[in-house]
Formats: C-alpha cells, structure tokens, sequence
C-alpha cells in the first residue's frame, strides 16, 4: 500500500462519517414523513429505523464503548445493544406475523446482527486506516534507525586508522605533521556536520576521499604510486550516502599499503554517468604481517554490505576480487536523484 498523506486520510474519514449518518437520517426522515401519521408499528419496523439503530450501535461501538477501560463496562453496553435489536426484531415479528414465535423473532435478529456488525467494520477500517501509515512509518523510521547505527559503527574504525597515521608521521617527526592535523581537523567536520543527513553532495564525499589520500601521501611520501582519477560527468548536483566511498579507499590502505614497498601501489578510479556511478579501488597484496586481520572481509566491508542494502537495495552491486598480488573492489550503485 502506497503512503497516503494524514489530512488525506482525514478527509477520507470525515467524509464517510458525515455521509454515513446524513443517508441514515434522510432514510428515516423520509420513512417517516411516509409512513408515520397512518401506522406508528410500521415505521418502527421499517428498514429505515433497522438501518439507523444498526448504525447508531456500531457508531458507539467503534467511537465509545470499545474505548472503556473497563471491561465490564463495554460488556454493559454490549448487552443493552443486544437487548436493542432483539426487541426491535420481535416488533417485526409481531408486525409480520400474527402468531409471533421465538424463532422468527431470532431470525430477523441474526439478520439485524448481522447488518451492525457490517456497519461496525466499515466504520472501524475507515477510521483506522492510518494504521497502515503508521506501520509504514515505524518501518522507515527502524531502516533510519539501524542505518544510523551502522553508520555510527564506522566512526571508531577510521578514527583508528587516522590516528595510527598520525603517530607514524610524529615518530618520524615530519615537517608537515600540522598540516597533517589541519587536514584531520576538516576531515572530522564533515563526520560531525554532515554525517547527521541522510544524503549528502557527491562532490562533498569526494573532497573527503582526496583529503585521505593526501594524507596518506604524506604519510608515505609524495612519490608513493597512488592514484585518484575521475570520468564522466561532473559530481554537480549528485547526492550520496555520507561515508560510503571511503569505507573502500581505507580497506585499500590498511592491507595494500601498509609498507614502503616499492611496489605497494592503491589505484582508485571514478566514473560517473547521469546517477549512474561506477567506482573502483585496486591494491597491491604482500604476505600478512603479524598485525593484520586474517580475514580481508572485515568490519568495515560488512558495515557497508549492509548500508547498500538498506539505502540502495535494488541499485548497488559490490564486488570483491582477489588475486596473487592484487585486490580489487567494485562499487556500481545508482544514485538517488
């Protein structure tokens, strides 16, 4: 069911409530206008009168009596509404037959019963159908709720890896290391400014993913064999799930170019295509050093699994490949317009 707009809804429900009981009045109105000044018994027992107590039992079943706290109260109730149509389906009875017995009375009962409770349904779905808004909302909002988590999830792991950069470069005691912190320093204000909104500038993510690299340049050095290129069409007007690229780039990092290797090298490319966009991060594999996970599929590529899943689950494909000395990651995903 699609989401329906609330004043829509209560319109819907303010207009079925006053045409419910304006057709109801207009019949007995009209009935007795008819019928009344010849035969009292008659418009008693008209379908007019059948149709304007069924209606008036199940109002105040659905506006009232269901809402009791009491128990015993609304099982009151419900009895005197059921001696109500009893008593009005013997008057017909009585009318109709002369010799007026138990089981004709019971008859025109069940069909009196039967006639409120339809009322009662129609009554009860059309005021509750912002219960299926409702289930739709709480829905969007549990997918936002768990998105946030697992967004909240990554802060702590890049932190980490920043902050390991950072103590590298001041054993080294490099010239830069303020620059290095300047970098950090805006870096981290987009985690806190923009990290909040559910999407964010295409062209904002990319700035964050060159301040990494640059960062990383000065880590390793200027003459370090990293790559960042971009084709296609210009990031203008593209919006993407904040922190989604990096989660990449950082994998490449932590298990391609964790030495100085002369032949360590991370390759990164970009294509984008209307909201189509097409990104891939390749790196050099060396033997594992005692400190590295023994699994590649870590946190941080779980933690994305799952947002893709949740913010583009129809639109996204991640692949990851594995070669003797190579690593590659492979993102396509269709923006959001």
């Amino acid at each position: 069911m699609t989401y329906q707009s609330p004043k829509l809804i209560k319109a819907i429900q303010l207009i079925f409530n006053i045409g419910f009981v304006a057709v109801i009045i207009i019949s007995v109105i009209y009935k007795a206008l008819q019928t009344l000044p010849d035969d009292w018994l008659f418009f008693l027992t008209s379908d007019a009168v059948e149709n304007a107590l069924s209606g008036f039992i199940a109002t105040a079943l659905v506006f009232f009596v269901f809402k009791l706290r009491s128990d015993w109260q609304r099982l009151f109730w419900v009895l005197v509404f059921v001696f109500l149509l009893f008593g009005l389906a013997g008057l017909k009875d009585f009318r109709i037959h002369s010799d007026a017995s138990f089981s004709n009375a019971f008859k025109y009962f069940k069909s009196l019963l039967g006639q409120t409770l339809l009322f009662y349904l129609m009554l009860y779905v059309v005021q509750h159908l912002d219960v299926f808004n409702r289930q739709q909302k709480i829905e969007r909002e549990l997918t936002l709720a768990k998105e946030q988590l697992l967004r909240e999830q990554l802060h702590p792991h890049f932190l980490f890896n920043a902050l390991n950069s950072l103590y590298s470069l001041s054993l080294k005691k490099n010239a830069d290391i303020s620059e290095y912190i300047m970098k950090l320093s805006n870096m981290m204000r987009y985690l806190t400014d923009d990290m909040e909104r559910d999407q964010v500038p295409l062209s904002r993510e990319l700035d964050f993913i060159n301040a990494y690299i640059s960062i990383e340049h000065m880590r390793f050095g200027t003459s370090a064999n990293i790559k960042f290129t971009t084709e296609g069409d210009t990031p203008d007007g593209q919006w993407i799930a904040p922190f989604l690229l990096i989660t990449l780039v950082e994998n490449a990092f932590k298990h391609g170019f964790y030495t100085n290797d002369h032949n360590a090298f991370v390759t990164i490319s970009l294509h984008l295509k209307s909201n189509v966009l097409s990104f891939k991060v390749e790196n050099s594999l060396f033997a594992k050093q005692h400190f590295q996970e023994s699994d590649r599929i870590g946190k941080g590529l779980i933690t994305m699994r799952k947002r893709l899943n949740l913010v583009y689950p129809k639109t996204s494909q991640l692949d990851l490949n594995t070669s003797e000395k190579t690593y590659s990651a492979y993102l396509k995903l269709t923006l959001k317009t």
